[in-house]
Formats: C-alpha cells, sequence, structure tokens
C-alpha cells in the first residue's frame, strides 16, 4: 500500500512538455512576426489541424498552412496575451505526456480595414520527433470575421436579414 501511494505521489515528469512548449510558443510567435517559413519547420508533414472555422473539420499540412499564411496575411499588430500554458495528460492514466494546451486572447488589427480584433481561444498541440503532428484550433471564428469586417459590409449584411 505504502509503495502504491508513493508512485501515485510522485511528481510527473515535466521534461519532454518543457521542451515541446517552446516549439509551440515559437509556432505562435510566428504569428506576430508573419513568419511563415518558420512555422512550417515547426509542423510535421502529417499534421491533422482541427480548424476553427465552421465545418471545416480536420485538415492537412497544405491547409494548415494555408490557415497561418492567411492570418498573416490579413492581419498585423497580433499577439496571443494573457496564455495560460498546461500540459496536457494521457486520459486514461492521468500522466502528462508531453503534449501542450493553451488558452489565451489574440489581438490584431485587420490590414483591410483598420478594424482591431479580440478573441478568447483554446489550442492543444501533440508533438512527435520535435514537431506539431496534431493540433486544434477552438474560438470564434465567424465573431472574428464580423468585427474586421468594413461598415459598408456591416450596412449590407445588417439590409439583408430585414
Amino acid at each position: 500500500m505504502v509503495v502504491a501511494l508513493m508512485a501515485c505521489s510522485q511528481p510527473n515528469d515535466l521534461t519532454l512538455y518543457n521542451s515541446n512548449l517552446e516549439i509551440c510558443k515559437k509556432a505562435f510567435s510566428c504569428y506576430e512576426t508573419s513568419d511563415i517559413e518558420t512555422f512550417k519547420s515547426l509542423i510535421h508533414p502529417d499534421i491533422e489541424l482541427q480548424s476553427a472555422m465552421y465545418g471545416e473539420g480536420k485538415v492537412d499540412y497544405v491547409n494548415a498552412v494555408g490557415h497561418a499564411q492567411m492570418y498573416m496575411d490579413i492581419f498585423t499588430n497580433v499577439s496571443f496575451e494573457d496564455p495560460i500554458w498546461l500540459p496536457g495528460v494521457d486520459s486514461e492514466t492521468l500522466a502528462t505526456d508531453g503534449s501542450v494546451r493553451a488558452y489565451g486572447t489574440w489581438r490584431g488589427v485587420s490590414v483591410e480595414t483598420g478594424k482591431s480584433f479580440s478573441v478568447d481561444a483554446y489550442h492543444y498541440f501533440n508533438l512527435q520527433d520535435g514537431l506539431i503532428i496534431q493540433s486544434g484550433d477552438y474560438y470564434d471564428a465567424t465573431g472574428l470575421v464580423m468585427a474586421i469586417r468594413a461598415p459598408a459590409e456591416a450596412d449590407a449584411s445588417a439590409a439583408d436579414s430585414e
């Protein structure tokens, strides 16, 4: 019984998590600097990205890079603020498994309209061989688009709904 209790009270080894955390932070910084080449070097060719865009589901490497490039092209002054980084756990053992979870607020400005945005987000990352192989983005993508629309687009949309 004492051995079982000691095994349960052993702290999780966060070495892999800490290493993977730096990779994930570097990937996020690519959005702030519009560095698509570094971003591409951090994701696995077999990545599965759960898109935040309605109805899109999981996308592959080409589409994951396409999403990143789109965000880098249409936004400026991007930052991920008030981040909460957490280690992921194995769903059966609850031991840390090296995966990374993040909560925070993305902020930035639309290049086209000059309107700013702020959207709360949750992301998960599973890594293999030092590359992000699975990831998911959860935030209000539709609300983000609505927040940065030009006034004429917003007026037309309101007239259409009447």
